[in-house]
């Protein structure tokens, strides 16, 4: 029911665990982020998100989110969907 966005940014997820991953932002909504990533990502962890804006006098999207969803969909490739808890 949300207005996904197709993006290709670089995005870096920080878990609360202190495991940092860089990843490539897929789409975004209101509420929820694809990304896409070389390995799995644990499911149910909290932590923040950033996603690159690519330049200009736009700033980074910082968010406090988690990790609800990861499919594997070959080799090395993993999509994997978060829930935006609260926009930073």
């Amino acid at each position: 029911n949300f207005i996904r966005m197709q993006v290709s940014a670089p995005a870096t997820l920080t878990l609360n665990d202190g495991s940092v991953y860089e990843l490539t932002c897929l789409d975004l909504s209101s509420c929820g982020v694809q990304l896409q990533h070389a390995e799995p990502i644990p499911v149910q962890q909290t932590g923040r998100l950033t996603v690159a804006s690519g330049g200009g006098y736009t700033t980074a999207l910082e968010a406090e989110v988690t990790v609800c969803r990861v499919q594997e969909c070959g080799p090395e490739e993993f999509r994997i969907g978060v829930t935006i808890n609260k926009f930073l």
